[in-house]
């Protein structure tokens, strides 16, 4: 990896219909009756991501070429859910909610154009989504709130994602049943197969908030990275002795699960929260040297509320920090995703899809092959990589990674 300069581009919560479909559904609205708790200024008028957002983002990542020639890739982690509330006498009744599903939008988020923008994005190799969860909240407790809260019921009338209480509502909530959890993961990674046309890879708890139990369900559904395990958050790993904990389990996952690779964020580019373009810029670029002077693939972490905002110069602050980033790395960055740095990591060669071909690497100081979906072999002289033409989308590849 320290040869390599491998550079990753995370960025969660995208397709997520929230927090505000626009400025209007915030007017006379006090954010403490919803109790907002600890979500950042930033996120409370942030918005769904529209065609002008991920085109722009695209143009921004097409711009620039890493040491193999092609364009930086963003992995965005989608959300493939929503609530809104039912009709009631011809009104929206906030305190009953029915449940959405990607490919189709909120009924307040309309974004037409959105999913062409997508796939265009997709198509030129700066694009590759993978799985973040299906809610990022726990939708009974915000349908029980709402049946019950008039404020609650309020907020969803007017499209906002926020409800008291929803700092610190988990979809993978210990306290929610295995069986429905399970049945939510299905039914959100068909969901998500249907809209990009394959399985995820990846995944990122919402809130970054998940234990054991979790990791056990995206195993078997076939996940195959957990993101961001550094970042935690569960009560196993409160206080001191939970810190060391978790550190005792990272060790036991990385030696003894060969399923799961467990890949963790070591850079931030977080220019919403800070307001500074320049000064974000430069501790994402401290933090990407600093990975690989350790000798890792650099992580990035990079929310959607940098580039999907209702006030435009958030989004725009957001792409010149990327841009600023990228420029000051030049040609130096191989840049991959997170299912290419697993198997690499595992193998030493890799492929995922890129368009409609597979671009395959090789990592190795030797001739290598690849085991592509289908079963087809292409070998790979030392360092090479290569596009080729997808024989079996859709399709896992055969005897394992």
């Amino acid at each position: 990896w320290r040869a390599a300069r491998a550079l990753v581009i995370e960025s969660d919560d995208w397709g997520l219909c929230g927090y505000a479909p626009d400025a209007a559904a915030l007017a006379e609205l006090d954010p403490a009756v919803l109790q907002v708790g600890k979500t950042p200024q930033a996120y409370l008028t942030s918005t769904l991501e529209d065609s002008s957002a991920v085109a722009a983002l695209a143009a921004v990542l097409a711009g620039a070429r890493g040491r193999d020639g092609r364009p930086a890739v963003l992995q965005p982690n989608y959300i493939m859910g929503w609530q809104a509330p039912v009709q009631g006498e011809g009104q929206p009744d906030g305190r009953r909610l029915r449940d959405g599903i990607l490919p189709a939008f909120h009924p307040l988020y309309p974004r037409p154009g959105l999913w062409d923008a997508v796939d265009r994005a997709v198509a030129s190799g700066v694009w590759y989504p993978e799985y973040h969860g299906l809610w990022h909240f726990d939708p009974g407790a915000r349908a029980a709130l709402c049946a019950a809260d008039p404020a609650a019921a309020a907020a969803a009338v007017r499209g906002l994602l926020l409800f008291p209480g929803s700092h610190e509502s988990y979809e993978l909530d210990d306290a929610r049943p295995l069986p429905v959890l399970a049945a939510e993961l299905a039914a959100g990674m068909a969901a998500f197969a249907g809209v990009f046309g394959r399985p995820p890879d990846a995944v990122i708890a919402p809130d970054y908030h998940w234990s054991h139990r979790h990791e056990r369900l995206w195993r078997d559904a076939g996940l195959t990275v957990v993101q961001a395990q550094r970042e935690q958050r569960h009560p196993d790993y409160e206080g001191l002795s939970g810190r060391l904990r978790k550190v005792l389990a990272r060790a036991l996952r990385r030696e003894g699960e060969h399923r799961l690779t467990h890949l963790d964020r070591n850079a931030r580019l977080e220019t919403a929260q800070l307001g500074d373009p320049a000064l974000a810029m430069s501790r994402a670029l401290h933090g990407v040297h600093r990975a690989w002077s350790r000798g890792e693939p650099a992580i990035v972490e990079s929310h959607r509320v940098n580039y999907a905002h209702l006030d435009p110069q958030v989004a725009a602050d957001g792409r010149e920090a990327l841009t600023g980033l990228l420029a000051a790395l030049g040609r130096e960055p191989l840049f991959l995703t997170d299912v290419e740095v697993a198997r690499l990591s595992r193998r030493g060669v890799s492929w995922r899809r890129a368009g409609d071909g597979l671009l395959v690497r090789n990592l190795t100081h030797a001739r290598r092959p690849v085991v592509l979906p289908g079963g087809e072999i292409v070998f790979l002289a030392a360092g090479e990589s290569a596009t080729v033409r997808d024989v079996a989308p859709g399709r896992p590849p055969q005897g394992g990674d």
